[in-house]
Formats: structure tokens, C-alpha cells, sequence
């Protein structure tokens, strides 16, 4: 007889099978297996953690982008009824996917270490190359935007903003929108000791990025000056 976590995850892969976003099943295996790590260096039921993350992309795409906070616990209620999760774990499950979301200027902190370990292992996922990936590939996949010098990252985006510039902005300006205010918003020191490492790839990523978009890593063989307007960080 499979355990509760193995039908919870069973029903995820299933439900996620066609999601081209970048919130795909990989997404959730990899997210579960951190937040696995983490348990182990930080504590925390096991359990719940397992259970919170598996769920928190299924939900998301039962009512598509998420946004409706009245509909979210019902879904996430119905899903774990049909799973047959314990009632006892029902509210804190519920609690710590409401609040691992990334809401810009108003994110919550979540009160539990179990909810803490998820948003942490979650946001983990953004940062990196697999979080350089991701972000290009939501990008392409709601339509927007690769850069445009034109459209300069926003600070302090409350949610409804942050969740238009998904679309409004550019992929570019995402990473400072986002990745680049996740280290200091980390809940654990696990998570914080991760991040530095994947954060510094991004930033090196966008420095490259931007120097080859302006192409200032062939300039120095051209025989006359491009007519590009160079950003001040590049001069």
C-alpha cells in the first residue's frame, strides 16, 4: 500500500505532466529534495514538508495563475481530501502554501519552520542557472519579453504589480524584481548559505548578458565605434 506521500506525489506528476511554465513536476522533485536538505539541517516535521511542497504547484495550476486568495484553500482543501491526507495536517499544509509565494513588497514570512523550509527550498529554485532557465522559460511561455533597454526594473512592487510585471516587463528586469531580493529574505541559514553561490552565478549571468546584448565583448576588435547607447554599469 503506497504511503500518503507517495499518492500525494503520484497525483502531482500526473496533474503537472503537460505544464510548460517552468512550475513542472522537475520544478516540485527538485524543490521536495531541498526542502528534504533542509529538514535535515534545520528540523521541522518532515511530513508536512513533504506534503506542502508537493502540493504548492498542483494547487497553483488547478485555479491557473494563482491570484484568487478565496479560491486557493478551497482547491488545496478538495486535493487533500481526495488524497486522503490526515485532516490534522490540512490547516498548516494549507498555511505555508498560501504563504511560500514570492508577493513582491508585501511577501509574508510564514510562522512556522515547516512553512519556512518551504518558501526557503521554493525560492531556492529561482536563483541559479536552473533559476536562469526558469525565468526565460515563464517568459516565453506568457509572452514576454527577453530585455528592452527601455523598461527598467521597478523597486517595491506590491502584489497585483508584481504579478502584472510578469507579463508587462521583461525577464531581465524579473531578476532584479525577484531573484536579487531573495537572499536577503531567506528564512534559514541553510538556505541563505545556498544562495550565495547561485546568486553570484545570476549576477554574473547578467553581466555577460548585457555586455554581449551591447556588444561590448566585440567592440574592442572593430575598426569604428558602435552607435549603441551603452548602460552607465557597462561604461
Amino acid at each position: 500500500m503506497k504511503t500518503v506521500s507517495q499518492r500525494t506525489s503520484d497525483y502531482v506528476r500526473k496533474r503537472l505532466e503537460h505544464e510548460l511554465s517552468g512550475h513542472d513536476w522537475h520544478h516540485v522533485e527538485r524543490v521536495w529534495k531541498t526542502a528534504a536538505y533542509l529538514q535535515s539541517k534545520e528540523g521541522g516535521n518532515l511530513k508536512v514538508i513533504e506534503l506542502a511542497v508537493l502540493l504548492h504547484s498542483a494547487a497553483e495550476r488547478d485555479y491557473k495563475a494563482g491570484t484568487d486568495e478565496k479560491v486557493r484553500p478551497l482547491a488545496l482543501s478538495g486535493i487533500i481530501d481526495v488524497l486522503d491526507i490526515e485532516e490534522e495536517f490540512k490547516p498548516l499544509i494549507i498555511s505555508i502554501i498560501q504563504l511560500c509565494k514570492f508577493r513582491g513588497s508585501e511577501t509574508e514570512k510564514p510562522y512556522s519552520l515547516e512553512g519556512k523550509i518551504v518558501q526557503d527550498a521554493n525560492w531556492l529554485d529561482s536563483l541559479g542557472a536552473i533559476g536562469i532557465a526558469r525565468n526565460f522559460t515563464a517568459g516565453g511561455y506568457i509572452g514576454r519579453k527577453i530585455y528592452d533597454p527601455d523598461i527598467k526594473p521597478k523597486e517595491d512592487l506590491d502584489p497585483l504589480s508584481f504579478i502584472r510585471s510578469k507579463k508587462e516587463r521583461t525577464s531581465v528586469a524579473y531578476f532584479y524584481e525577484k531573484a536579487f531580493l531573495i537572499p536577503d529574505m531567506l528564512n534559514t541559514k541553510t538556505a541563505r548559505e545556498i544562495a550565495v553561490k547561485r546568486t553570484a552565478y545570476v549576477k554574473d549571468f547578467i553581466k555577460r548578458f548585457l555586455e554581449e546584448w551591447y556588444l561590448q565583448d566585440i567592440t574592442e576588435g572593430l575598426s569604428e565605434p558602435l552607435d549603441i547607447a551603452v548602460p552607465a554599469e557597462l561604461q
